[in-house]
């Protein structure tokens, strides 16, 4: 096995690779080996191999096309790295679909992506959106990226809608998690210091944003006092 020297000491090279491809499905959606292997710069081979290693253990599925796509493994992982968030925030983020008969869900930063901790679809409401957890997008793109970027400190060049939601307490965006679809995020720090986001999603039109709103607001208030 290859090693390289890293930022804290001595790295495993083939890990490397192998984390870099899951982040290459994990950003661009279904994907080839081919289309991984150009993006590493790695022979298709030696990207198959990675790849399906990664598919033995659940981090990669395949589609109908054989395309991969991200697996449940690294749900899994989320899971159990923000369990006690996870066990906290359930019920809180339940009440807010049911209240709002709409999809609602809690998200936290993971790098630079926003990552679904917890989705939760209302019982009532056999069309809701589903928005499953372990979906991840950019924090710059879409209302619960950029709610969390609003419970952070300020950075340079954010986007004004990031200073914006300091000041009203919430975000509002359309098309930009998924197409064609509205989603409205508030920012939370509960008591742990884990800073996250309570979002809903729907179609546009179908909710009242201050409804939505107050909801979201007060299950943020409630977290936080968790």
């Amino acid at each position: 096995m290859a090693v390289s020297e890293g930022k804290a000491g001595v790295t495993s090279q083939t890990l490397e690779r192998g984390l870099a491809a899951l982040e290459v499905v994990a950003r661009t959606g279904p994907c080839s080996a081919t289309d991984v292997a150009q993006a590493l710069g790695l022979h298709r081979s030696i990207t198959y191999r990675l790849l399906t290693t990664l598919e033995t253990r659940g981090y990669l599925e395949r589609d109908d096309v054989g395309r991969y796509q991200v697996g449940l493994a690294p749900v899994m992982v989320a899971a159990a790295v923000r369990r006690d968030l996870r066990s906290i925030a359930e019920p809180i983020v339940r009440r807010v679909a049911e209240e709002l008969n709409t999809t609602a869900f809690l998200v936290v930063p993971q790098g630079e992506e926003a990552l679904t901790l917890v989705s939760i679809e209302p019982v009532e409401s056999p069309s809701a959106i589903t928005y499953r957890p372990g979906l991840r997008h950019p924090l710059t793109r879409g209302a619960p990226g950029l709610a969390v970027l609003a419970a952070l400190p300020p950075r340079d060049e954010e986007r004004p809608e990031v200073t914006l939601t300091r000041e009203l307490g919430y975000v509002r965006t359309t098309g930009e998690v998924v197409p064609g679809l509205s989603a409205i995020a508030v920012p939370v720090v509960p008591r742990q210091g884990q800073v996250a986001s309570l979002c809903v999603m729907f179609i546009p039109g179908t909710l009242d944003d201050k409804r939505a709103v107050d909801a979201l607001v007060a299950a943020a208030d409630e977290l936080h006092g968790q």
